[in-house]
Parts: C-alpha cells; structure tokens; sequence
C-alpha cells in the first residue's frame, strides 16, 4: 500500500520507508530502490522512477533559483503514482490511499466525491474519463501554481528563465575559469574545477541550453567526453 501524506511525502510499502519532501536526492534515491531497481528518465532530469506491483512510482527533485553543485543535493519536490493508460477500465491492483479513500480503488467520480472540500491543495489529479478509474495522482512538495492563460504562463516561465541565468552569470563572466563544459551524450555539463570536480545539475532544459551557449560563446574549456 502506498499512503500520500500531504505535507511529509509518500509512504511506500511494507518496511520500504518514506519519500519524503526536502530530503536530498541521494537519501530519497536510496528509499526509493527500496522498491527494486531505479530508472532515470532521460527525457526529464533529475527524475527517476521505480515499479511495484501495477503502481509506477517516479520521483522528481529540483529546486528554484540556482541549481545544486551535484544531483544529489537537490530537495525531493514532487511524487507521481501512476498506472498505464489502459487501466482508467479497471480498479488499481495495489492500494494507493490518502486517509482512508483508496483513490484507484474506486470510479473517479466517487473517489472525487469522497474527497470533496477536503482534497489536499498539494494533490494533483489527472484529468480522466470520470466514468473509469484514477491512473495517475502527483502529491507536490507546494501547491502546484493555478492554470493562468497561455500568455501569462509563457510570460512567468520567461521571467522565471532569465532570474535563473541572471543568478548564474558569474560562469560566464566573473567565475569562467572555474568551469569547464563536459562533453556527454552529445550535450555539454558545466563541471567546477577543483578536487573532486563537482557538476553542476541544470534540471530546466531551456536554463540548462541558454547557459551551455552563453559558456560557449565566451570561449569556457571544452572537455571531450572520456569512452
């Protein structure tokens, strides 16, 4: 049984442990392999995930402003549960409750019904077909932001953006030669010289892609990718 718990994390089951929110990455990775073996996902950094029973569980850390020197400082942000799309027809194998409502357990509607007022602002439901079955839930660390029009959201990613690379300028600027750009899986990681050398994890692509430009640009060392 899994068991969201607002506020804290995600209990796994049995003797597993718990995600918790604000744990650094290196502690939350270890409960998480807990559950078996842990995949990242390529296609969205510092996100990794873990199956039990019918019950996928991926983990995503990150935090605001400027990244951590290395992944596994990053804080626990956000836990999704989910099950493959084709199951919205049947109920959830493997319990995964909040309080005493198992929330695949039952139809959509009376899991919403039950819910009510008292839905967790930090509880994020997937929009399904009502009449099925739940098939992914997301518990954040914070409420998610409220749905803004599509302008206002690509005005505040925008600004979001730019106060990211405004706090990261010295890599370019003032701190070029303490960096260095690594070659790998043809991309580039900014990584600090010193000993050890410590990478720095950029988890927003589009900040990650203006920074590895702006580094270029300014002639940082290029260091080939070691095979």
């Amino acid at each position: 049984m899994f068991e969201l718990l607002p506020g804290v994390g995600v209990a796994l089951p049995g003797d597993t442990g718990t995600l918790r929110f604000g744990s650094d990455w290196r502690t939350a990775a270890g409960v998480l392999a807990g559950l078996g073996r842990v995949r990242p996902l390529p296609e969205a950094s510092c996100t990794h995930t873990a199956r039990w029973g019918d019950v996928e569980v991926t983990a995503h850390a990150g935090q605001a402003g400027r990244a951590a020197a290395t992944s596994g400082e990053l804080p626990l942000r956000s836990v999704v549960l989910s099950r493959g799309g084709s199951a919205s027809g049947v109920p959830g194998g493997t319990p995964v409750v909040l309080g005493d409502i198992d929330l695949f357990g039952y139809p959509a509607a009376e899991v919403l019904e039950a819910l009510g007022d008292h839905r967790p602002p930090e509880l994020q439901i997937r929009p399904a077909d009502w009449r099925g079955y739940l098939t992914s839930v997301t518990l954040h660390t914070i409420p998610p932001p409220a749905p803004a029009g599509r302008r206002a959201r690509a005005g505040a990613e925008a600004a979001e953006v730019e106060r990211a690379l405004a706090e990261l300028e010295p890599l370019w600027t003032t701190e070029r030669d303490q960096w260095q750009l690594l070659e790998a899986g043809g991309g580039h990681l900014p990584c600090h010289r010193g000993d050890p050398q410590t990478m720095l994890m950029i988890c927003d692509e589009a900040v990650a892609r203006r920074v590895t430009a702006a580094m270029l640009a300014a002639g940082v060392e290029v260091v080939p990718e070691q095979l």
